[in-house]
This record gives C-alpha cells, sequence and structure tokens, in this order.
C-alpha cells in the first residue's frame, strides 16, 4: 500500500497516477508492504539504484545509512511491545525534496503523522529532513518504554529470587535474556549508524537539522547503555537465582545428613538387639525394651546438643 502526501501551500494526498506529475514537489510516500511494481515505479520516478530498490522489497536488511548522488538511503530498526517484543525494519530515503519511507506493517507513529495535517505541513515548512528526524526520533523513543518493562521485571525477579529460588523463576530469566538479546541485536549498530547522521555533512540534511539529529543520538546512546546495564543485571539475577538454588540444596543436604547422622546409631542397636542369638544382655528384664527406647532417645538428644553447639543447624 502506499500513501502519498505533498505540500502545496496546505497539505494534499495524491495517487500513484499522479506520482510522475507530483514528484518536483515536496513529497513524503509511506509504503506498507511494498510490492514488486511499487518498488519498480519508485525505481523509474525517483531515479534510484536498484540495491536501493532490492533493499526495501527484501526485509531483514541490516543497519545502514549510504549516500547515493540523488538522496540518502538508511535502514533501521524500531521495536513494537504486543505479545513479545518485535523488531520492525524502517527504510528511509531522503532526497532533496522528498521522502520515502517503507515498512512491512503499519506503524503507529507514521500513522499518527498522517492523521495531524498541521504537523506534517510544520515539518514540510521547515524541510524534508525534520520528517526524516521526526519520524526516527518518535521510533528510537520507543525503546524507552519497553526498556523500561524490562527493568521492572528483573527488579521483580530479584526479590523473588531474595526470598524463595521457584523453579519457574529461570523460565522468567531465560525469556528476558531472549529480550534483551533481540533488542541488543538492533541498537548497537543503530547507534553507530545515527552518530554517522549528526557527525557527517550529507547534503539532504541541513545544518538547522543537525542538532536536532544530534539528540537523537544521545537517546540512541541512552537505549544502547541501558541494553548494556540491563544485560549485566540479568546476568547477575542468574548468578543470585543460582546460588540460591545451590544454598536450598545444600541445606537440604545438610538436613538429610543430619537425620541419616542420628540415624546411625539408632539403627546399630536395633540391629545388635535383633540379632537371634540365643542369650543377649537384658533380654529377660521386664523393662529391656524400654531402657533400649531410653537410650535412643538419649543418645538422639545428645547428638542434637551437639550440632547446635558445633552451629549445624
Amino acid at each position: 500500500m502506499m500513501d502519498i502526501y505533498y505540500f502545496d501551500k496546505t497539505i494534499k494526498k495524491g495517487t500513484i497516477k499522479d506520482l510522475g506529475k507530483l514528484k518536483n514537489k515536496k513529497i513524503w510516500i509511506d509504503l506498507t508492504n511494498i510490492s514488486k511494481q511499487e518498488a519498480e515505479l519508485l525505481q523509474k520516478t525517483f531515479n534510484l539504484h536498484h540495491l536501493t530498490t532490492e533493499d526495501l522489497i527484501n526485509q531483514g536488511t541490516r543497519i545502514k545509512v549510504e549516500e547515493f548522488p540523488n538522496y540518502l538511503f538508511g535502514v533501521f530498526y524500531g521495536v513494537k511491545k504486543e505479545k513479545s517484543i518485535e523488531l520492525q525494519e524502517l527504510d528511509f530515503i531522503l532526497g532533496t525534496n522528498f521522502i520515502i519511507t517503507n515498512h512491512k506493517k503499519e506503524i503507529a507513529t507514521f500513522t499518527e503523522l498522517k492523521k495531524n495535517p498541521d504537523k506534517l505541513k510544520l515539518l514540510f515548512e521547515k524541510g524534508i529532513d525534520f520528517i526524516f528526524h521526526h519520524l526516527l526520533d518518535h521510533e528510537i523513543d520507543n525503546f524507552f518504554p519497553v526498556l523500561e518493562e524490562i527493568d521492572d521485571n528483573i527488579e521483580e525477579i530479584e526479590e523473588e529470587v531474595t526470598k524463595r529460588a521457584k523453579p519457574e523463576l529461570l523460565q522468567k530469566i531465560l525469556k528476558i535474556k531472549r529480550k534483551i538479546v533481540v533488542i541488543k541485536k538492533s541498537v548497537l549498530p543503530q547507534r553507530e549508524k545515527i552518530g554517522f547522521l549528526a557527525k557527517n555533512n550529507y547534503k539532504f540534511i541541513s545544518k538547522n537539522a543537525i542538532p536536532y539529529f544530534r539528540d537523537i543520538y544521545d537517546h540512541a546512546i541512552r537505549v544502547a547503555d541501558s541494553i548494556d546495564n540491563y544485560r549485566e543485571a540479568v546476568g547477575s539475577t542468574f548468578d543470585a537465582y543460582m546460588s540460591a538454588v545451590s544454598n536450598s540444596m545444600n541445606e537440604v543436604m545438610k538436613t538429610l545428613s543430619i537425620i541419616a547422622t542420628i540415624a546411625l546409631p539408632l539403627g546399630v542397636i536395633s540391629g545388635i538387639y535383633g540379632t537371634n542369638f540365643t542369650v543377649l544382655p537384658g533380654q529377660n528384664f521386664s523393662y529391656g525394651f524400654w531402657m533400649m527406647l531410653l537410650g535412643m532417645f538419649s543418645v538422639i538428644g545428645v547428638m542434637l546438643v551437639f550440632f547446635k553447639k558445633r552451629g549445624w543447624f
């Protein structure tokens, strides 16, 4: 699907049939799930390199910024939080008086701008590069709510680990680690490429827009630093969980060892008096059985006092 918006004193919406006539005006072309025919039309209309066209059609393109004679091509990734974290490829083609955006699914930021003609008009008046800045800035900022959720999840798990290391906590830790890995794949190279926009001189980005791209670069640095911190935090949480499990296992083994140690002399005593000899000391004593039990309980008491003094429980 192709949406065309152009500036002619006011914001107007165009059609594919009028694209050839509109290409000399200030224009924004937004594509959702681009088709091969649409890509070929754009290539012909705006003189795009065939490799750029291939990148528009194919998803999973690496993050990059490439400058061509008549346009600047950039590939970045946004994040979408639904049932799981999903990265969304965002393609930008920035020319002197045109910007082309391409994405697989509908993007909320893009849709909001389309529904706000006053805001879009203001951006057109400032320059095409300010539309690029607006869209990229909002997509980078969308990482922060996701990072805050990850931070809250890590803190929650840390509290649960200190109370009791339940087996289901391990699944939560691994789930967070997978989220962090997914985000980290994009934020580190993305920080570098946005730095190119902020530091290098591109003829399609005006000097007035450079400070705004520096602001995006600062946000990208914060996102990258945060994801590194969360990676270390979840690693520490995993170590704390394993230590808690190990301590819990040690407590179980200690308890079993104490029980086995106490049971050992009792087993010896009962084993002796369970032998089939004809003559056993005290076998004819009317209180012999109760004396044996008293002896057993005495042994238990002495051993418990000994273990207590040693601090074993």
